[in-house]
């Protein structure tokens, strides 16, 4: 008998244990919200707190939480973003919009769209630094932007004088890219987004040609005689198309066959001919001038001619300056 009181005894010791441990489960039970930056790097730059405290856990019956970001090198510890009710329960993304310092993104908003500038620099990009209303921008990156603050000042400003380069007032496509090309210290070239229709196959790319005014001084425009070259340099179609290329001004495309020598991509050569109808590059004279396509991977290629020496023939280059892969 007494053995079976103490057996009794352990058992509701046990069973009032177990109510007390479920208890303290229930009031010490916790979310972590998931709070990351993008990009990623952004991190290295903030401190977080949740509900004040920089403990990342929230009590389950907060269904919300007060989400503050402070600068780790702000001595003042004033927050740069103070959200009160953040959801205790959803991943939190924080971003970087042009013309602000912080946002959050929870899933649900509409507020912003993306954008990707890509700047062709013909020096160091790290020279220079992209605005869009005073907000700088990341090149090659994506970008976020407010759907309202799309109409607005492009400017690319060089750093170590602080010397305004280029400075337009544009309006952004939501989801879109803006494209730039520096052609002189002070000279940029806008590439506007095209509605050119994707080629019906990887069989086929389209190509396009443009040159400024200085590569070829006093001739505004110029003529184009494009011929398809196999890859080794052997064999040679006739002319494909003939361009007419006005200096500054991009061409319209020309769609190529990429298998026109059963080898799955081609080459290209040229003639390039002045208003005089003056050679300036005979592919028949000029062996060293070529168009370098060498692949089906592109749907649409950029390509610049330019002649530092302006003394045409073989000194002249064709150099791809953009292109589009396949996805």
């Amino acid at each position: 008998m007494k053995n079976l009181q103490i057996c009794l005894l352990v058992l509701l010791a046990a069973l009032f244990a177990g109510c007390e441990t479920e208890g303290k489960f229930r009031d010490t039970s916790y979310y972590n919200p998931q709070v990351t930056f993008n990009p990623t790097w952004l991190q290295g730059d903030y401190r977080i707190t949740y509900n004040g405290s920089e403990s990342p856990y929230v009590s389950k019956s907060e269904k919300t939480f007060k989400l503050e970001i402070f600068r780790k090198d702000d001595a003042t510890d004033t927050p740069v973003l103070a959200e009160n009710e953040c959801p205790s329960d959803k991943a939190i993304t924080l971003f970087r919009p042009v013309g602000s310092e912080l946002a959050v993104y929870t899933g649900n908003e509409d507020k912003y769209t993306t954008f990707i500038p890509t700047i062709i620099f013909s020096g160091n990009k790290d020279d220079y630094t992209a605005t869009f209303n005073n907000g700088e921008i990341e090149e090659g990156e994506t970008n976020y932007i407010a759907k309202d603050n799309l109409t607005g000042t492009f400017r690319i400003v060089r750093k170590a004088d602080n010397t305004i380069l280029y400075e337009e007032e544009i309006t952004l496509e939501a989801d879109g890219t803006l494209q730039f090309m520096q052609l002189s210290d002070t000279e940029f070239l806008e590439i506007p987004e095209s509605d050119e229709p994707d080629p019906e196959s990887r069989q086929y790319t389209k190509i396009r040609f443009f040159y400024t005014a200085d590569a070829f001084p006093e001739h505004d425009k110029l003529r184009l005689v494009v011929y398809l070259m196999d890859l080794d340099a052997a064999q040679f179609t006739e002319a494909i198309a003939i361009i007419e290329l006005e200096a500054g001004k991009i061409s319209e495309y020309i769609q190529i066959d990429n298998d026109a020598f059963g080898q799955g991509s081609v080459n290209g050569v040229y003639d390039l001919i002045d208003e005089n109808g003056n050679m300036i590059v005979d592919n028949t004279q000029h062996f060293n001038t070529s168009i370098q396509i060498g692949t089906s991977d592109n749907k649409f290629m950029t390509f610049r001619f330019v002649d530092p020496s302006h003394q045409g023939g073989d000194n002249v280059g064709c150099s791809r300056i953009l292109y589009t892969p396949w996805e």
